[in-house]
């Protein structure tokens, strides 16, 4: 059999079985035994298939995914983030749209003490979306708003989608980290100017808050961002210092985080088992997803279909930027239906001989693949983030008018990915003048 015709069989079944309501970590196992079966009679397919997927999940770069989860839930379920934005919304409320552009603001900064995007658009949504409602700013634009700054957090170091794309990849996490620098300060002062102008244009989209802070007032806040500002050093100091790898780094910050909420009288029992429990959910969901994911790729790579998709390519008449651009098309569609992260997982391993063999960097496409699901996560029908926002306001948010506000911010990720994609230094140059750990 053509391994062509091998490859849409196996991505028709698999979209098939997730089009019939199968989870995506188990749609990938169940479909990985049947290929082994079919493609080695016997156990050996079965043997290789489960050592390929439990084998991954001993990686010790994976031990920082919890750490960051549970870093996240203290911060959110601890209100730790509040005084971050009330200083942001002194700074800046005063402008077109200053609560919006508050809360692009503060969810940059919260990316850096937060690497999930669930974690960050319900943070953000908690604090700016129900002022900006009581405000009148249009439903559509606020909620988009919150979205958008919510997914900040998977492309600011840290991030959980670098991570699992790293460790597939082989690839430098530290590195990976210092790549998504620039492009999310880009994406964050691309988003500010965009609610800037469209609210300047049409006032209506977000009435003007009449009240003012004194310069004094502004600056004598500045105080009461030491915490998430003690997080973020610890985090990121200790990476790019080379006092500690990602992994250990993450264990630093989440004690950090842990102990500073201790000091500000936001932890207590009930506090903490809810956040180990939302911890332990969604990193239970993430490794099914790695194990059915890394048992996909072993089908696809031991059946020949990687190599020969991947000398395929190669003998194209076209220009790798050409073949990256085609790839972000597809990664775009997929945002559309699939979570960020089973995507990742999912495609990884097919495209990760093509960029090896074009020689593509593999730090620059990581973090056009970040950016990409960034946008994932605010596209319609499935972008995880604006069902997060719907839930936090369902009577006041109708999710047709959310829908259409987020157009303009999947534009805005469009654009940073062009930039990337022109610009690799954009990537590219913060980790060359780093050392990654």
């Amino acid at each position: 059999m053509e391994w062509y015709v091998i490859l849409l069989i196996l991505m028709g079944s698999l979209t098939l079985l997730l089009c019939l309501g199968l989870p995506v970590a188990f749609s990938l196992g169940f479909l990985s035994m049947i290929a082994a079966l079919f493609f080695w009679p016997g156990t050996t397919g079965l043997y290789g298939v489960a050592l390929a997927g439990y084998g991954h999940m001993s990686s010790f770069t994976l031990v920082c995914v919890p750490l960051f989860i549970l870093m996240a839930q203290i911060v959110m379920h601890c209100e730790m983030g509040k005084d971050t934005y009330d200083v942001a919304d002194r700074f800046l409320r005063g402008m077109p749209g200053g609560l919006g552009m508050t809360s692009t603001v503060f969810g940059a900064i919260f990316g850096a003490v937060c690497g999930a995007s669930t974690a960050g658009t319900a943070t953000v949504g908690l604090l700016s979306l129900p002022e900006m409602l009581r405000r009148k700013y249009d439903e559509g634009m606020s909620g988009a708003i919150v979205a958008f700054s919510g997914a900040l957090s998977i492309l600011i170091p840290p991030s959980i989608i670098m991570i699992l794309y790293g460790t597939l990849a082989n690839e430098s996490i530290g590195a990976l980290f210092a790549g998504g620098v620039i492009p999310g300060i880009l994406m964050t002062i691309i988003g500010v100017f965009y609610i800037w102008l469209i609210v300047l244009i049409k006032p209506s989209m977000a009435p003007r808050d009449t009240n003012r802070f004194t310069w004094k007032e502004k600056f004598g806040s500045l105080w009461r961002v030491w915490a998430l500002l003690l997080v973020m050093l610890l985090l990121l100091g200790t990476i790019y210092t080379g006092a500690a790898t990602p992994t250990e780094s993450s264990a630093i910050a989440c004690l950090a985080v842990f102990l500073i909420a201790v000091v500000k009288g936001k932890m207590n029992v009930a506090v903490l088992r809810k956040c180990i429990i939302q911890t332990v959910r969604t990193t239970t969901m993430i490794g099914w997803i790695i194990i059915g994911a890394t048992a996909f790729g072993y089908v696809i790579i031991y059946s020949g279909c990687a190599q020969a998709l991947t000398d395929w390519v190669v003998g194209l008449p076209v220009s790798p930027m050409f073949i990256v651009a085609v790839l972000m098309v597809g990664y775009l569609i997929l945002g559309m239906f699939l979570d960020p992260a089973a995507i990742v997982m999912m495609t990884t391993p097919i495209v990760l001989p093509i960029l090896t063999a074009l020689e593509i960097n593999i730090v620059w496409f990581g973090i056009l693949m970040t950016i990409n699901m960034c946008c994932g996560n605010i596209s319609p029908p499935m972008g995880l983030n604006l069902y997060i926002v719907k839930g936090l306001m369902p009577d006041a948010i109708r999710l047709k008018r959310l829908f259409i506000g987020a157009i303009p911010f999947m534009v805005i990720d469009v654009v940073v990915i062009a930039l990337v994609m022109t610009f690799p230094e954009l990537a590219t140059w913060l980790p060359s003048i780093m050392i990654p750990t």
